[in-house]
């Protein structure tokens, strides 16, 4: 491939520096959002639940949440790495996406048999579940590193087509296999295939158009310079997956299929509610990042009307949501075993609030070079997370397991908040 590879991203990055351009591109991400996001809550919640039933929707939700624990482990952080550093340098792209894809494909395939061997280890969940499960995982890793590298050029618009391809055939694939088959392992393999067929294409765009790849550029050099930076990001966001998915893995030895279910559902809401803070901190990231060394001024002014904006629009969400639960989880599934999800999903909505206000810090800290002050807040929250859903689990149930959420995210913002009020210490 030609030098031409770059030129057009550079240029494009550097005409989008202004605030027209930080609102053009929060345009670009939320656009297909508010096309695919309704769309992918729908089929995960509605469709499935009404194919397969809420214990078997139970059964995916744990699979789903072992194998993203198990390949999030692996991916050595990065996304936010790369995405970091090329937004100073895009010329790197090539060295990077090369190198840091060819290291994902192979952790995602160590993660896949990690997350068997756990299966096995456990006794739950059905294996075919899990490890369809674990190819759905591995494609969306792989195609998530290709949006890092559409990120740090700033090319939204780019991911606003991936997006809406992926979802089409993921949900596409999802809901003919479904129709086919009825149950967890079939859905599984459905979606697999779609996500499968959209990295392909991402894959192709990206190789063609921003960041070639090219197996001469595969270096063990590059990796000894970079995984000290990385990896304290990589377990940064390993500790994420912790608090964030051990939760439906513990319900479902602990307490069974049905109580993952219902807790899955509710979880599924607030999940679909990240949509907010995503957008806003992807956005941000590149921004700042640039920033950080630039014009330290100007990033103290976007860092702070970035937190009390997403403060304010997650604290009016969580309201309107916490009102209308008792009609919500009856559309979704108007069984009887799925009322206990309206009071989780009043629960996690508190959670939802402070994990929106968290991501924007955990955005300012890695574009900040404080990944290793990130990486200390995580691990300890991951840590009090899983004591808190030991303790509870057995006594309070499902219940036990959203308060211990809300509680690991209360944990996370006054951690944080040391560290804004020393925003260039470097970690």
């Amino acid at each position: 491939m030609s030098g031409t590879h770059h030129t057009t991203p550079e240029k494009d990055t550097a005409s989008s520096r202004g605030m027209s351009g930080l609102v053009r591109n929060l345009g670009w991400m939320t656009f297909p959002n508010l096309i695919v996001k309704p769309a992918w809550f729908l089929f995960i919640t509605l469709v499935c639940i009404r194919y397969m039933g809420i214990a078997e929707y139970g059964v995916m939700t744990a699979a789903l949440a072992l194998m993203s624990i198990c390949d999030g482990s692996l991916t050595l952080g990065s996304s936010p790495y790369t995405i970091r550093e090329l937004a100073r340098d895009p010329s790197r792209s090539s060295q990077f996406f090369s190198n840091l894809l060819v290291s994902r494909t192979f952790f995602s395939l160590v993660a896949i048999a990690i997350g068997l061997a756990i299966r096995w280890v456990l006794g739950t969940g059905a294996f075919d579940v899990v490890l369809f499960a674990g190819c759905y995982v591995f494609f969306r890793n792989l195609l998530e590193y290709c949006r890092a590298i559409f990120r740090a050029h700033e090319q939204f618009i780019v991911e606003a087509g991936s997006t809406i391809a992926e979802k089409a055939l993921v949900i596409g694939a999802g809901s003919w296999a479904l129709s086919v088959a009825p149950d967890a392992a079939s859905a599984m393999l459905g979606m697999s295939a779609g996500m499968g067929v959209a990295f392909l294409g991402t894959f192709a765009w990206t190789t063609r158009r921003l960041a070639a790849f090219r197996l001469a550029e595969l270096s063990l050099s590059f990796f000894r310079k970079a995984m000290p930076h990385a990896v304290p990001l990589g377990l940064s966001s390993v500790f994420v997956l912790l608090y964030y998915r051990t939760d439906s893995i513990m319900l479902e030895v602990m307490e069974g299929d049905l109580v993952t279910g219902q807790y899955g559902l509710a979880f599924r809401i607030t999940e679909a509610m990240i949509l907010l803070p995503f957008i806003v901190s992807t956005v941000l990231l590149p921004r700042l990042s640039s920033l950080h060394e630039a014009d330290k001024g100007s990033f103290g002014r976007l860092f702070k009307r970035g937190i009390l904006a997403m403060a304010a629009v997650s604290g009016v969400a969580a309201l309107i949501v916490w009102i209308f639960a008792p009609w919500a989880i009856p559309f979704l599934d108007p069984s009887p075993e799925a009322t206990p999800a309206i009071s989780l999903l009043r629960i996690l909505l508190i959670s939802f609030v402070l994990n929106a206000i968290n991501q924007i810090g955990i955005t300012h800290l890695t574009a900040t070079h404080q990944q290793n002050r990130l990486a200390i807040v995580l691990a300890a929250a991951a840590a009090v997370n899983i004591g808190l859903n030991f303790a509870l689990i057995p006594s309070m149930s499902a219940t036990g397991a959203a308060w211990a959420t809300v509680a690991t995210q209360g944990l996370i913002l006054v951690l944080f908040l040391p560290a804004f009020f020393r925003p260039f210490s470097r970690g």
